[in-house]
């Protein structure tokens, strides 16, 4: 089965701000990322994904999993968690604005929803762009050819705020390397650091009623 389903996603695992006892991992996959969080947090975690095959799987690793489009999926079914997860998923969905939004009934007082968001400001695209006035969809990464939405680090940020969250933080993952003879690249780093990263972590919160 192809990496998607299993990237454990460890960078994610150590920005998670409160210790959760029940958590909602959206794009559950084969459940390697709930797995850890069992691990070190010794919580329950419920998944839900439309993979059947990775479903099988998961159904080892987590408590409970749904096989589920997530646009389509009633979460008032669901209870409370402390924490939910969406790992490389929102970009994914139709409507990613309407589930964030819905979500917030699911979240505890003092419960976090996390993100790991791809940054289409990425300068690999805006290379293509400019150097060849195009892009091209790949079957993972940036482009990847099933992404219905695309976001930058403010349209990242926009998703949460304009649905009463608050952001407590914004964390860029996978940030390039540039070498010192780079020159333009070294001076585009310093002034515009988005541009090399390749995905945002997003830690959210509800904000006060």
């Amino acid at each position: 089965m192809s990496g998607y389903y299993s990237n454990s996603r460890e960078d994610v695992l150590n920005i998670i701000p409160n210790s959760p006892k029940n958590v909602l991992e959206l794009g559950c996959g084969e459940g390697t990322f709930g797995k850890l969080l069992k691990q070190k947090f010794n919580c329950e975690v419920t998944g839900i994904d439309i993979s059947e095959r990775a479903i099988i799987q998961a159904k080892k690793n987590i408590d409970c999993v749904y096989k589920a489009n997530i646009d389509k999926f009633d979460f008032s079914q669901l209870g409370k968690f402390d924490l939910i997860v969406a790992n490389d998923c929102l970009e994914h969905l139709l409507n990613p604005w309407e589930v964030v939004e819905n979500l917030k009934d699911n979240l505890t007082e003092n419960g976090y929803f996390i993100s790991s968001i791809p940054n289409i400001r990425h300068y690999y695209i805006l290379n293509d762009l400019f150097k060849k006035g195009t892009w091209n969809y790949t079957d993972s990464g940036l482009l990847d050819k099933t992404h219905l939405r695309f976001f930058t680090k403010n349209k990242m940020i926009s998703l949460f705020e304009d649905n009463k969250y608050i952001v407590d933080s914004i964390t860029p993952t996978n940030v390039a390397k540039v070498k010192n003879l780079h020159i333009i690249k070294v001076l585009l780093k310093l002034c515009c650091p988005d541009l090399f990263a390749l995905q945002f972590v997003v830690v959210a919160k509800k904000s006060p009623a």
